[in-house]
């Protein structure tokens, strides 16, 4: 069976998202810190060549340049961790304070439950009681899962050291010997792909400076929601938990959320039900809005039509998880430059 010409760029396409989905996966799976490596010194490469303009050498200046930047970031890891462990401690000295609240609020707990059973029939009652022990041990379960998880991401710590030196190692060699590693690709790869993969590195840079811009636009924009409604409601320190949230939106997994959602819980715990729906419609708008301009904000920026980039944001959270918000459309970019620098034969001919 002959495939038909017109047949032949959309099988490539296939093939290549397919080829470029198990390339992205295995590189992160093994080699994810070479991979921040790279990023690390294409990010650095204007200090390091404003460096050698002042005649500091490319091997002593991507050292410095990258000691500081990583000193920085364990500075801040020490002092979150550090500033983690002091809130820790004052919460657990005004813990006592708040005894007789808690024990008020399990008598409420208690009468409510009381005042529910006389419309429960007998049955569902005697099923309950029979079954507390049950209840119990589920939510000790729970409590041990929870503490096994904590121990189980601390038993991580040495595995993120280990990731931290072999992402510094891999960012030094990367920016020192830069022009080497680029002659030793092109004496690899054939002369013809030499202007193609130029043209995709251009775009590549290009597409992941906009990627970095929509993820600052939909910051600003979920700061600026968030601080909004904090000062409506008259929240101490609007402008402060405003920013802070606002930062936390860049987390992938947790974002905002780890502020919002103990803050509402505490607030329904001591009464404040009316509060606690405020805070969490503000929280609902701000993820709303994310979700809702996250696809037309990271398309414009990286040149993607609005429903491809949501494909694309969709089909990389399936794939890869919550990286793949950021994979995804990273992957988009690849297959288009290829379109574009030749390497893959469009769908269409204009």
């Amino acid at each position: 069976m002959v495939l038909k010409n017109e047949y032949k760029p959309l099988l490539y396409l296939g093939i290549s998202i397919i080829i470029a989905t198990i390339i992205v996966t295995l590189t992160i799976r093994y080699l994810l810190p070479f991979v921040f490596g790279v990023i690390i010194a294409f990010l650095i490469e204007p200090l390091v060549k404003f460096a050698e303009r002042l005649n500091i050498k490319r091997t002593y200046s991507s050292l410095i340049i990258l000691l500081g930047i990583f000193t920085l970031i364990i500075y801040i890891i020490i002092l979150s961790i550090s500033r983690i462990t002091v809130e820790l401690g004052k919460l657990v000295t005004i813990l006592p304070n708040y005894y007789n609240l808690i024990y008020e609020l399990w008598n409420k707990f208690n009468l409510a439950l009381y005042n529910i059973s006389k419309y429960i029939p007998k049955e569902t009652l005697d099923y309950l009681n029979n079954n507390w022990d049950q209840v119990i041990s589920y939510v000790s379960t729970y409590i041990s899962n929870f503490y096994s998880f904590l121990l189980n991401k601390l038993v991580l710590i040495p595995g993120v050291i280990v990731f931290l030196i072999f992402t510094f190692l891999a960012s030094y060699f990367f920016s020192k010997d830069k022009q080497k590693i680029l002659d030793t690709f092109k004496r690899i790869l054939p002369t013809s792909l030499h202007k193609k993969l130029e043209n995709i590195q251009i775009e590549l840079f290009l597409s992941f400076i906009g990627l970095i811009k929509a993820q600052i636009i939909l910051v600003i924009i979920s700061t600026a929601i968030t601080i909004a409604g904090f000062y409506i409601l008259k929240v101490d320190y609007a402008l402060t938990l405003g920013l802070i949230c606002g930062l936390l939106d860049i987390l992938p997994l947790f974002g905002p959320s780890l502020i919002f959602i103990p803050w509402i819980l505490y607030l329904i715990l001591t009464g404040s039900v009316s509060f606690a729906v405020y805070i969490l419609t503000i929280y609902l708008v701000v993820i709303g809005t994310r979700q809702i301009l996250q696809a037309k904000v990271i398309g414009s920026n990286l040149g993607l039509d609005p429903t491809l980039a949501l494909i694309a944001i969709y089909l990389g959270i399936k794939i890869f998880g919550f990286l793949g918000l950021f994979l995804g459309p990273l992957i988009a970019v690849i297959i288009r430059a290829a379109v574009h620098s030749g390497l893959i034969p469009p769908l269409s001919k204009k």
